[in-house]
């Protein structure tokens, strides 16, 4: 194969004799990077900042939640919310209200406006998600913006509202049953004293009757605490289908369900026997605070490593699913505790006179009908404010702006791109035009080529001549320059 050798100076030569036609190319360029200036429609860009508060989440279950900030759970709720923001849900309308139809009637895709005009930078270790919203003009950017994060705002509301809706539906449908129930036990309560003639108890009677409303009033709450965890947990399951089935038996949950429903058993042995203020009933609530919140983390840590962050609801049902479960597990192993507890009291029921035994039956089952009427009426008030207040998971730091210069075309950056561009044609043109010119231009290409020596040259009398004359020129103004200083 033939070696080519290039010396950098006769290229530098060779260019500087096809400037005009380097300069050329560079000529176009920079029209054609005139012209896309001219075509291009300008893009403007609306940017708003939200503060994604990290001690909220979506669907609160009845667990109480864990203090402190989890590195891992909080990225991942940034990346779930910037996703909602980027939904079906939220962006099709802002597509229909600020979009134009095309001439077929179409308007923008779901897919290619999202991927074209909506841009989320989370802000490193904080809770500001940057929004950036693009548009043909400043007002149609800003509007677009506006529109977005209102409705990223309706949207995290009726995820919220939608959890709070079902309790709210529960506890009014339990709320009516115990109602009646209620009025039943108090009719037959009635009724037994009228007949018995029983309208007041001795003070041992009494005594026995306080007892039993203490271990009734605990086995109404935790009864109720029972049935909502399992409408709960139906509710999800009906949602979630078979998703989330495998990882609900994970052994560091199955060991927190297991030790909090033993701390809650022996929690409702102390029922009647201490109060709230004794070391007892305090050290056991501390252990079983303690014990719930290693359980809350360990669920944020499996939902946050199964559930995809592009999928928001099923994150959040997932949680709940956990959540459930384990308060059923803990509502379970109580009602064997104060089951227990019910059958003593049964057996000294059992040793009273019939008469009294009859009584304390019927004075029993409208106390503990009204304790759990009393609880759901207070659930359902709690329930109804959840549902109409608005969460203050995501506030607005700043809305969103005006843009005053488009973000495209960048004028100083297309014309500089263009410059370059044509440069580097021109010149690559050049340069490989001389290095595929094929013909004889030298002595030693003579020598080479046709391997004779060269005895001789003959100038070419018109390049003397053209030398002669610029050479005579130059001399002659710079005698003329001399001669009139």
């Amino acid at each position: 194969m033939e070696e080519i050798t290039i010396d950098l100076k006769d290229l530098f030569e060779t260019i500087w004799q096809e400037k005009k036609k380097v300069a050329a190319v560079t000529a176009v360029c920079m029209a054609l990077g005139g012209l896309y200036l001219v075509i291009a429609p300008p893009v403007y860009q609306s940017t708003s900042l939200l503060r994604i508060k990290q001690d909220q989440g979506l669907a609160d279950s009845i667990m109480s939640k864990v203090t402190g900030g989890n590195t891992a759970n909080d990225k991942q709720r940034m990346m779930t919310d910037a996703e909602i923001l980027k939904s079906r849900n939220v962006v099709l309308p802002v597509i229909e209200q600020t979009e134009e139809r095309n001439s077929s009637g179409e308007l923008p895709t779901y897919e290619a406006y999202v991927k074209s005009h909506i841009i989320t930078k989370p802000y490193k270790d904080t809770e500001i998600l940057e929004v950036d919203v693009t548009g043909k003009s400043p007002e149609q950017a800003r509007k677009a913006n506006e529109l977005l994060v209102q409705g990223f705002m309706n949207r995290l509301t009726e995820l919220s509202h939608d959890e709070q809706r079902r309790t709210r539906e529960f506890l009014e449908q339990r709320l009516g049953t115990s109602k009646g129930e209620l009025n039943d036990a108090e009719n037959k309560l009635q009724q037994y004293q009228s007949a018995n003639k029983m309208y007041s108890t001795d003070d041992q009677m009494k005594q026995l009757t306080e007892k039993l409303n203490i271990v009734d009033k605990a086995r109404a709450e935790n009864q109720l605490n029972l049935e909502t965890a399992q409408a709960g947990l139906t509710s999800v399951n009906e949602q979630l289908s078979s998703a989330g089935v495998s990882i609900a038996d994970s052994p560091a949950i199955q060991q927190y369900k297991t030790q909090l429903a033993q701390l809650e058993a022996t929690k409702a042995g102390y029922v009647g026997k201490y109060t709230d203020e004794h070391p007892k009933m305090q050290e056991i609530n501390n252990q079983i605070a303690t014990t719930k919140a290693s359980l809350e983390t360990e669920i944020g840590n499996i939902v946050s490593q199964q559930a995809p962050s592009s999928n928001a609801v099923q994150q959040g049902l997932l949680a709940d699913k956990f959540k459930n479960e384990a308060a059923i597990a803990v509502a379970q192993s109580k009602k064997t505790a104060l089951d227990q507890m019910d059958a003593q009291n049964n057996a000294i029921i059992a040793s009273l006179p019939k008469k009294e035994q009859g009584f304390v039956r019927v004075k029993r089952d409208a106390n503990v009908a009204n304790e759990i009427y009393v609880m759901l009426a207070k659930r359902l008030e709690e329930a109804k404010v959840a549902e109409v207040m608005v969460p203050n998971e995501v506030q607005v730091v700043d809305a969103a702006t005006l843009p005053e210069k488009p973000i495209k075309p960048r004028k100083m950056l297309t014309m500089a791109i263009a410059t370059i561009l044509g440069l580097l044609l021109g010149m690559g043109g050049v340069v490989a035009q001389s290095l595929l010119y094929r013909k004889i231009r030298t002595a030693e290409d003579v020598e080479k080529e046709l391997g004779l020596p060269v005895l001789g040259m003959v100038p070419d009398a018109d390049a003397a001549r053209y030398e002669h004359k610029v050479k005579e020129s130059f001399w002659k103004k710079w005698r003329d320059k001399l001669w009139r200083k």
